[in-house]
């Protein structure tokens, strides 16, 4: 029995990130990407969890899914199925730290100078600092020029909300979902890019060794290595979520 699948894309990124491991997912036509807020007009600018979980909420149209999550997509995926453990049969996180910045207990994450040299330029100057985000996307994969290229146009075609994209980073920065990892109880798969420049690859090693009934896979690339496609990742990215969507 195939399952519809919920692509949810990353923090400053707009949905069509995702749309090559969509068309690879989309043979029965059912997967669909949401957006973040913060790229397109939206009501009000400010934004916590909860409402984030609300507006996920909204756009799942059919339960249960199987929800794909990019770095902060991968966040809100395993806190919504966390507290909806009814409507979610699969958790996927693609580059998502449960710990995206370092602290004592979870070494294995940005260090808070670095996230706050990046917070102060999103305040300064947010279009250079999406197309420094493009970059430290692009790092490590195979066609890391032609993507960084690719990112940039991609950011390009849509109108930022400054307010909103701080809003989300602050969620992001002090994001700590372990307990909600501990929570889920459906088959989870986390995957990470060995040369991420942005989630740092041994994580990968603690989570096995925290959330041993999570599945644990690490591909060639960086923070979108799902988009590597000279190295076929896409296609092995797309063959784990079918089979979980799959199951029973």
């Amino acid at each position: 029995m195939s399952l519809p699948i919920v692509l949810i894309s990353g923090w400053g990124m707009p949905a069509t990130v995702l749309e090559p491991l969509a068309q690879e997912l989309d043979g029965d036509g059912r997967a669909c990407v949401v957006q973040l807020p913060g790229l397109v007009s939206e009501p009000g600018t400010r934004y916590d969890w909860q409402e984030l979980l609300n507006y996920l909420d909204l756009h799942l149209l059919e339960t249960p899914v199987v929800l794909v999550g990019w770095s902060l997509g991968g966040t809100l995926a395993a806190l919504y199925a966390s507290q909806n453990p009814d409507k979610v049969a699969g958790v996927v996180t693609l580059g998502t730290n449960p710990c995206f910045v370092r602290n004592d207990d979870w070494p294995q994450a940005m260090l808070p100078a670095t996230f706050s040299s990046f917070y102060a330029g999103m305040e300064e100057d947010p279009q250079a600092t999406i197309q420094q985000f493009s970059m430290l996307c692009s790092m490590g994969n195979s066609n890391q020029k032609t993507l960084m290229r690719e990112l940039d146009v991609l950011t390009g075609d849509v109108d930022l909300e400054p307010a909103i994209l701080l809003g989300m980073l602050k969620l992001l920065g002090e994001s700590n979902v372990r307990s909600q990892f501990s929570d889920l109880r459906c088959p989870v798969i986390h995957c990470f890019g060995r040369q991420d420049a942005l989630v740092p690859v041994d994580v990968a090693e603690r989570i096995e060794q925290d959330f041993p009934a999570h599945a644990v896979n690490v591909f060639n690339g960086g923070h979108t290595f799902f988009l590597d496609n000279e190295t076929g990742i896409t296609r092995q990215v797309a063959e784990l979520v079918t089979r979980l969507c799959t199951r029973g």
